[in-house]
């Protein structure tokens, strides 16, 4: 069962198998308004349309200048998953069901794929270069232990193999952070993204 809590949260109950929790989402311009809350006026300079999605910002240095956002609800529904994770599911404009997706790197814009939870009040970040020719709807997951971690005042990190079709396992490094320390996990995210390509 699910229903609209005012314009921007949505609360999911599910209650197949018995107990069955709630996973709340936020609409897109919500989630883009948080994160720009957190970075403040002083470390976003200009931003697009709060309901685009992506959404481009120009930030102050020494954030990336020109970055494009990707930024999901990160869940943690109830099967399909195990319990100890939060996942998102990739989706980008235009895609659709059977159609293979890819961000846009266009305009020299740096692309940055993130999760944000709620509950948590916690973004998540994954090395988007690594993401590429995706299915529609294709989840990606961050482990609870690292939304927990985050929560409690780290810079948390986690390492996730990735094993593409066809190609070598690659070591994927995530950030996660809580809000009030947004703009360090993003700069975590720009040095291991760079530590990463310097090293192919």
């Amino acid at each position: 069962m699910s229903k609209t809590l005012g314009k921007n949260l949505q609360m999911i109950e599910d209650t197949s198998g018995g107990a069955g929790f709630l996973t709340r989402r936020l609409s897109q311009s919500e989630l883009h308004k948080r994160f720009v809350d957190a970075l403040g006026s002083d470390k976003v300079l200009l931003h697009g349309e709060l309901d685009e999605k992506p959404i481009v910002l120009d930030l102050k240095v020494p954030l990336p200048q020109h970055v494009r956002l990707y930024l999901f609800n990160a869940t943690r529904p109830p099967g399909g998953r195990p319990l100890g994770e939060h996942k998102v599911q990739l989706i980008v404009p235009g895609q659709k069901r059977g159609v293979r997706g890819n961000f846009d790197h266009s305009g020299r814009r740096i692309v940055l794929l993130a999760g944000y939870s709620v509950d948590e009040d916690v973004f998540v970040f994954w090395d988007a270069g690594l993401y590429s020719n995706f299915a529609w709807s294709r989840n990606v997951q961050v482990k609870v232990e690292t939304i927990i971690q985050a929560s409690a005042g780290k810079i948390a990190t986690q390492n996730r193999v990735l094993r593409p079709r066809n190609e070598p396992a690659t070591t994927e490094v995530l950030v996660a952070a809580r809000a009030d320390k947004l703009d360090v996990a993003i700069s975590k995210r720009i040095e291991l993204t760079r530590t990463r390509m310097l090293q192919e």
